[in-house]
């Protein structure tokens, strides 16, 4: 049986949640089967909005996402807007808030970020580090979303549920948008990429700088001659080194600090740059051998 239609309401207009969407060629998911997200960061967006119990009607965005509906996605701090087409012909404005953290929220937040120095390495090579959210937590703050009540969202479509397939669709795109630019994160959170950088970079100088390191007093040093008879000799120091031969934590750092490289050759060189890797691996552990 039909639902009645409400008096005043958008209803009037020709019950538009029942026509059919009207085709639109905008932003296409990069799944188009199976689960969003390749990166560990876009997956947990995408496992904490399922986590909040939207059910089905996460289900019904997954296809809004994949065929096109969602014609832009914007990003600024602590918010998201978007309009996606729907069953009328003007597209549907949807917007995401969340709360960004505060200034000493952040500062907590990089100095426990800045303590790991791979932290900096991994971010700047465009990856973001999996023990990041323990750092956001030492600052007793969340870096993704605890709570649906952290989501503030609106669409201008007349669907009573929220999120709204128009709103769940922009979710899904935002993991992959995620998989492309982990920053967009902090971006979210109330913090720029160069912002993020600028702290860390800061607090690891602050950490090496001399001024702040004690110095040993210094020791009288023998005179060469004292040497000459045992110079090819191996001291007591060497017993003392252990040496760490392992593939980097970050693969291809340089390519991915610097950008995609010109043409179509950013595949070749990520080949060569594993190959040399595991050559020069190989051959130190076959000539120590």
């Amino acid at each position: 049986m039909p639902r009645p239609r409400r008096k005043g309401s958008r209803y009037d207009e020709g019950w538009p949640e029942y026509r059919p969407r009207i085709p639109a060629d905008g932003i296409k998911a990069k799944s188009q089967r199976g689960d969003f997200g390749e990166s560990w960061w876009a997956r947990r967006w995408i496992s904490v909005l399922e986590g909040f119990g939207f059910g089905s009607r996460l289900t019904r965005g997954r296809s809004y996402a994949r065929n096109g509906s969602v014609l832009n996605i914007d990003i600024a701090s602590g918010q998201v807007t978007a309009r996606v087409q729907g069953s009328q012909r003007t597209p549907y404005k949807v917007a995401i808030s969340i709360i960004p953290l505060s200034k000493a929220q952040w500062e907590q937040a990089t100095d426990a970020m800045s303590e790991q120095a791979i932290f900096a390495a991994k971010l700047l090579a465009g990856e973001m580090p999996q023990e990041i959210e323990q750092a956001f937590a030492a600052a007793d703050v969340d870096l993704f979303p605890a709570h649906s009540g952290d989501l503030a969202t609106t669409c201008s479509c007349p669907d009573f549920a929220n999120p709204c397939k128009h709103i769940a669709a922009v979710y899904f795109l935002l993991g992959e948008r995620f998989d492309d630019d982990p920053f967009l994160i902090f971006e979210l959170r109330g913090r720029s990429k160069d912002q993020i950088i600028a702290a860390l970079r800061a607090r690891r100088a602050e950490a090496t700088d001399p001024v702040s390191v004690a110095v040993p007093p210094v020791e009288p040093v023998p005179a060469l001659a004292d040497y000459l008879g045992s110079f090819d000799e191996l001291g007591p120091e060497l017993a003392e080194l252990t040496p760490h031969i392992a593939a980097p934590e970050v693969e291809t750092a340089l390519l991915r600090r610097y950008g995609p490289p010109p043409g179509e050759s950013e595949l070749a060189l990520r080949n060569i740059y594993r190959a040399l890797s595991r050559a020069a691996i190989e051959r130190i552990f076959r000539e120590g051998a």
